[in-house]
């Protein structure tokens, strides 16, 4: 036994070495008696719940008004799901499920994207090259040939108030052996500042509309539209709304905002009074200024080969500047829209059909897919061995059969963005000029190759056949449909037991297999909560009053 040298003698050296050896065999009886299943105190009770429902301990007072009580009385536990401790508590558990964080998603490109050089100095100008190019006159355009504006105030304008640069305030400069035709900058406060910018002159343009085409086929476009991006007259409009400023600024605020609203769907259903199933089925949510800037102004100014939330024509835009933090409730119109299921957050983190459906049964059905236990033979299982049709072709078919009617709930949204395909004028379910097309849109929404299933079909519409009537119903549906369904059938319900039972209990509940004691209660919990108008806090008051909650296992 070592020895700890301490002031004081002999003696006190011998009584400190008892005292660590005593000690050291108390801790390691009581550490083999925590492992046996027993029932906690009413004071481990108070701390379970309270970092359980407020995560965070309780205080001294509460402790101490716990003295006279047998156990924690229903009504502290009422107090604690009613409190906001609680409300944020319930926000991080369904971020668990949710995964809202889409800051890694790019929502702008360098069609719409303002940066600055550094020359000419602290004035700003979009990075695409294509666009200085159309401003600036240069066809062999690289930055060795200067392709912003020169550093000196634009004043000169064409009338109309658009701050149109006039030709005769447009200077030719040689740049490293090449004409450069360059305008100035102007000072332009920005929607994301109460400070004012430099800002190219061409870059600057306030035009709001111009026409693109001729004759029958002419259209009057905004000119935060992409389409509209090789046209002189069109910059970022006035008080540049239709570009991006820097990410902080901008583009982080916008995906903070789209997780919040998403959060503030949350409070609703956890202290807000409203039942879960709004959670999932709601047609209206808060959009705040950051959201309805980017919905209206900058969304439709994108690439075609990213994300695609384009406004659809029947959304009324909200009429919010992007400085107003507040959050205002917008009806989204369309009963395709499913309450967290069709928000930004979720359609831009999950961005296939596939995902967001399988998403969808992880967090409400409490379902996985699970892979087949061996190949299949093409021969000997009469399936396919190279089917487009992911239904048909071997061993694939185990979980399409069910991944894809599934997924085509969500079939009516652009994957990879936001917006409904319902508009049959812009989203035909079949354009047969697509086949064998390079067309960037074609390539991106439908079947081009000629050996492809109903050549020329909108992507999710390809396999809406007579052999797939589960496909065509779920598309008409939408995802509010496999709401209601997981609704009828309990799935909802008891998905949503099991959920919180496991958070709660920290272990699955035993409903399954040779162990399934807890299958009685669990369909129990499930019919209470479902009477009880699927109320969150009935349901977790329900599983932390259960007799398995006060014990140790």
């Amino acid at each position: 036994m070592n020895t700890v040298s301490i002031p004081g003698g002999t003696m006190q050296r011998v009584v400190f070495t008892l005292t660590l050896a005593l000690t050291a065999s108390a801790l390691a009886q009581t550490a083999a008696e925590c492992q046996q299943p027993r029932d906690i105190d009413k004071y481990q009770q108070l701390r379970r719940l309270s970092l359980d429902l407020r995560g965070r301990i309780p205080d001294v007072t509460e402790y101490e008004a716990l003295d006279a009580q047998s156990e924690v009385p229903a009504s502290v536990i009422r107090s604690y799901l009613a409190s906001d401790d609680f409300r944020v508590v319930m926000r991080r558990y369904h971020e668990d499920l949710f995964w809202p964080n889409i800051s890694n998603i790019a929502l702008n490109n360098v069609n719409a994207q303002l940066t600055t050089s550094g020359n000419p100095p602290d004035v700003n100008s979009l990075s695409s090259t294509g666009r200085r190019r159309t401003f600036r006159g240069v066809t062999d355009a690289n930055t060795a040939h200067g392709l912003q504006c020169g550093d000196f105030e634009q004043t000169q304008f064409l009338p109309g108030g658009q701050f149109r640069p006039d030709p005769a305030g447009i200077r030719t400069t040689m740049v490293n052996g090449v004409a450069v035709r360059q305008e100035g900058w102007r000072l332009v406060t920005p929607y994301w500042s109460t400070t004012p910018i430099k800002v190219c002159a061409y870059d600057a343009q306030e035009t709001e509309t111009v026409t693109i085409g001729t004759g029958a086929t002419a259209r009057t476009l905004s000119c935060g539209h992409y389409e509209t991006n090789g046209n002189i007259a069109c910059g970022c409009g006035a008080g540049l709304k239709f570009c991006y400023g820097p990410t902080a600024a901008v583009r982080t605020v916008i995906a903070n905002s789209a997780r919040e609203q998403l959060n503030l769907l949350v409070d609703r259903v956890s202290t807000g009074g409203r039942p879960y199933t709004d959670l999932v089925l709601s047609r209206t949510v808060p959009v705040n200024g950051p959201l309805a800037h980017w919905k209206r102004d900058l969304s439709s100014n994108l690439s075609v080969n990213r994300v695609w939330s384009i406004p659809d024509p029947t959304e009324a835009p909200v009429n919010k500047p992007f400085s107003d933090m507040t959050w205002s409730d917008v009806d989204r119109g369309s009963d395709l829209h499913a309450g967290a299921l069709t928000t930004m957050a979720y359609l831009l983190r999950f961005q296939t059909n596939r995902g967001r459906a399988n998403r969808y049964r992880i967090d409400f059905e409490c379902e996985s897919y699970v892979p087949p236990s061996r190949l299949e033979d093409p021969v000997a299982d009469n399936c396919s061995a190279d089917s487009d049709d992911l239904t048909k072709r071997c061993t694939c078919r185990g979980c399409h059969r069910g991944l894809e009617p599934l997924a085509s709930h969500w079939g009516q949204i652009a994957e990879g963005g936001t917006t409904l395909l319902t508009n049959l004028t812009e989203w035909p379910r079949m354009r047969a000029n697509c086949v064998g097309s390079t067309n960037a849109i074609c390539n991106r929404f439908y079947a081009t190759s000629n050996d492809a299933e109903n050549k020329g079909a909108l992507l999710p519409y390809q396999f809406a056949d007579a052999q797939h009537p589960e496909i065509t119903a779920a598309l008409g549906g939408g995802p509010r449909k496999r709401v209601n369904e997981s609704l009828a059938n309990g799935a909802f319900a008891r998905c949503a037991v099991k959920r919180a039972w496991s958070n709660l209990m920290k272990r699955d509940m035993r409903v399954s297999g040779t162990s399934a004691d807890e299958l009685a209660t669990l369909e129990s919990l499930a019919s209470g909560f479902t009477s009880n108008n699927y109320s969150l806090p009935w349901l977790v008051e329900q599983i932390v009053t259960q007799p398995q909650y006060r014990r140790v296992r």
